[in-house]
């Protein structure tokens, strides 16, 4: 049973002062009268540390639950109920990717993870005002590690690509055939809405696949943002009373509680930022300002991510078919624990063109999922810690290079009374049929360009 008065224990003391190991110097952090915190650190590497501290203070369980559900760890926390969605998220190998990402950053940018890592940590190790969902769950928060940011954003934004609306087409096509649905999409041309090319024999398991992919995506409704888009608005200097731009931002992200955002400040020699961040994440990526230069994002709704109809070996269904060649895939065996429960087994497999999330290569076909968040290593999060630096719109749009996920439209201003529009993110070049369909992976004729 859980009492007034644990809830009164799990709320943080935000008085007095503090010794945290790793730490390099004295950081002050005040909080207004809404309870924002502004930090103010004599060095870059104090503020991210500072950074992760008070974010967890405020939104520690917020980042266990998108931890988890990233990782596929939610049925850990709340037992059977989880396990399908928990499949699904092992087989996008968000953490995976996660880890990868990680690997390939440079030195810098892994000493701002470590340090905002290093910093949700110290507040873990405190110990005594945990919040109270660990008591509920039974569950023992485990050290942040630097990678867990990655994991935190990836599972925020994979579900703001398109492959859903690729999987409903591929259902209508199924019940309606493809020249009833194609009259409902004006604008295609003859083909499009064909999963196989004339004469090739359908995979029957694939219906099976897409149902499996429904129900999974089914427990994962917090993430699913189909309708997003959100607003933006720049005015530049020469149209304001003031002779500044003004730039307002207008997010429409999923009405969660508490907010997918957290507003905070902070400030060191090298940057002073007011703006919404994600929790688990160091930087302000969407919206905020340093004085200088003031950004916003929208959605763009491209088109980054492809499935592809993947055709397995009878009775070898470590082997894809290629070009008519038959070639190995990668497999994962993964363990889902399962809250008083038991483990849960499955295996992910992975082809060239990324993890297979529906279907059964023991029966001869899957969907391979391919994401450009997530089908190579990326240094993108660089990114983070150098767009806050930036002086004037000309480097910020220069500290945008190497973006990747999500595509946002990214509107900004600056102090000179100048403002901009930059489309950041990664597209792929490939053939108009992948943005209908889930295309046939064995025929070399779908693949991405550059």
């Amino acid at each position: 049973m859980i009492t007034r008065q644990d809830l009164k224990s799990a709320i943080p003391d935000l008085t007095g002062n503090l010794r945290l190991k790793g730490l390099e110097g004295t950081v002050k952090v005040y909080r207004d009268d809404y309870g924002i915190p502004r930090i103010k650190a004599g060095s870059e590497i104090d503020a991210f540390f500072a950074q992760g501290f008070v974010t967890a203070q405020d939104r520690l369980w917020h980042m266990e639950y998108d931890r988890r559900r990233g990782a596929g760890r939610w049925a850990e926390a709340v037992g059977g109920q989880a396990v399908a969605q928990d499949k699904m998220m092992r087989r996008f190998r968000l953490e995976a990717s996660a880890k990868a990402d990680y690997q390939v950053m440079d030195t810098h940018t892994k000493y701002v993870f470590d340090a905002y890592a290093a910093g949700v940590n110290a507040f873990i190790h405190g110990g005594d005002s945990l919040p109270v969902e660990y008591r509920i769950t039974g569950l023992e928060p485990e050290p942040w590690q630097p990678w867990d940011g990655l994991i935190v954003y990836k599972v925020r934004h994979i579900f703001m690509g398109v492959f859903e609306s690729k999987v409903w087409r591929a259902r209508m096509v199924r019940d309606m055939g493809p020249e009833a649905t194609g009259r409902l999409f004006p604008g295609f041309e003859p083909g499009y809405l064909m999963i196989l090319p004339p004469g090739s024999t359908s995979p029957g398991p694939l219906d099976d696949g897409l149902k499996e992919l429904a129900e999974g995506a089914a427990g994962l409704n917090y993430l699913n943002e189909m309708d997003s888009g959100s607003n933006s608005w720049v005015l530049c200097g020469a149209e304001t009373a003031t002779g500044k731009p003004i730039l307002a931002g207008d997010s429409h992200r999923g009405l969660d509680t508490p907010s997918v955002y957290y507003q905070n400040q902070v400030a060191c020699p090298q940057f002073d930022v007011v703006g919404l961040s994600f929790p688990g994440v160091p930087g302000f990526p969407h919206f905020g300002h340093n004085g200088r230069v003031s950004w916003s994002v929208t959605h763009t709704a491209a088109d980054y991510q492809d499935l592809y109809v993947e055709r397995f070996k009878e009775g070898e269904p470590g082997k894809y078919l290629y070009q008519d060649q038959w070639l190995d895939a990668e497999t994962h065996e993964e363990t889902i624990k399962v809250r008083d429960g038991g483990d849960v087994h499955t295996t992910v497999t992975v082809t060239q063109h990324g993890p297979v999330i529906a279907g059964d290569p023991a029966k001869g076909s899957g969907l391979a999922f391919k994401y450009t968040a997530t089908e190579k290593p990326s240094t993108w999060p660089e990114i983070l810690w150098k767009m806050l630096r930036s002086k004037n719109n000309q480097e910020l749009v220069e500290s945008m290079r190497g973006w990747v996920d999500p595509c946002n439209n990214l509107l900004f201003a600056d102090i000179h009374g100048d403002m901009g529009y930059l489309c950041r993110g990664r597209i792929p070049i490939r053939s108009r049929v992948n943005g209908w369909l889930p295309v046939p992976g064995w025929t070399g004729e779908h693949e991405w360009e550059g």
